[in-house]
């Protein structure tokens, strides 16, 4: 690996200040914690609502715009590490969400399961990802995450297969198959699969010609979500409010059927600059039909 005093010298200092702004408290701009309540599904304004078509579409709106924001992220070039590499990247990862509405009698399915009807403006999830290189181009990685202004967290996992990489003549491509899950609701169960594949190019670039002293990997790839959900509330509270188990496996699902939305398309695209040993990561990705998202990150390359 070529590394570049001119280069790496800002790169590490941006490392180092990520670092510290990850450990500076933030202010909350709710009076309460964004956590995803089931329950208040069924009352708005202090009035009760009956209409169980309006708290089911909220539910499930709800359930796969989080499971488009905590699954699997694609920060990283579709090369993988080799059996020696090991990652270590500080991440944030933003999801706009749909939260707001234009109309006080017609809330957004956010405001619907917010405490105050009032949730923050996207859902940030600041976290730490770790991925190692294994034998056969196979590549194993875990990443973890808070989810702001709430009590709720994340945690996931993925093994990834460099079906062509190293090649000058040719692109990379790798494929990946991972499972991400929604943490610390006691009136909420998500998690979300993924499986895609990346393309992707490593460019060698420097100050001294014919001296790689940095790189620049840009990316792209598509895959499927499949998400999975379940109210942790009673069974009469579930009649009540018309929500239920929803998965796209059939068999997960509480009428035997897979649910329909609840196998979205992804699509993804990101650029990683290496300078030596420091990474900076920037990626983005689309469930179709629901909300795109943005990451970044920093991070050591060892």
């Amino acid at each position: 690996m070529f590394r570049s005093m001119s280069l790496a010298i800002p790169f590490r200092m941006i490392a180092s200040l990520a670092l510290v702004s990850g450990f500076l408290p933030t202010t909350a701009h709710a009076a309460f914690p964004d956590d995803v309540s089931v329950l208040r599904l069924g009352e708005w304004n202090g009035q009760e609502v009956t209409n169980t078509s309006t708290t089911r579409v909220a539910y499930q709106t709800v359930v796969r715009e989080l499971a488009a924001t905590i699954a699997n992220k694609h920060l990283s070039p579709a090369e993988t590490l080799g059996v020696a590499g090991f990652d270590l990247a500080l991440t944030n990862n933003v999801g706009f969400i749909r939260h707001d509405s234009d109309s006080n009698a017609a809330p957004s399915p956010w405001e619907r399961v917010h405490e105050e009807g009032d949730p923050t403006g996207v859902m940030w999830v600041p976290g730490i990802s770790m991925r190692k290189g294994l034998p056969l181009s196979l590549e194993a990685g875990v990443n973890a995450g808070y989810i702001s202004f709430s009590r709720q967290s994340t945690l996931g996992a993925y093994g990834r297969w460099g079906v062509i990489e190293g090649y000058r003549s040719y692109p990379d491509l790798s494929v990946q198959v991972g499972y991400a899950s929604y943490l610390g609701n006691p009136e909420l169960q998500v998690g979300v699969m993924d499986l895609s594949g990346t393309v992707g190019y490593t460019i060698p670039f420097g100050t001294k010609a014919g001296i790689n002293e940095a790189q620049i990997s840009p990316y792209a790839g598509a895959g499927v979500l499949r998400i999975n959900a379940s109210p942790n509330i009673s069974a009469a509270d579930q009649e009540s409010l018309g929500v239920a188990r929803v998965s796209s496996f059939p068999e997960k699902s509480a009428n035997g059927q897979a649910t329909p939305g609840f196998t979205p398309v992804e699509i993804h695209a990101g650029v990683r600059i290496l300078s030596g040993d420091v990474q900076v990561l920037i990626a983005g990705s689309y469930a179709v039909g629901l909300i795109p998202s943005l990451s970044t990150g920093v991070g050591y390359v060892f």
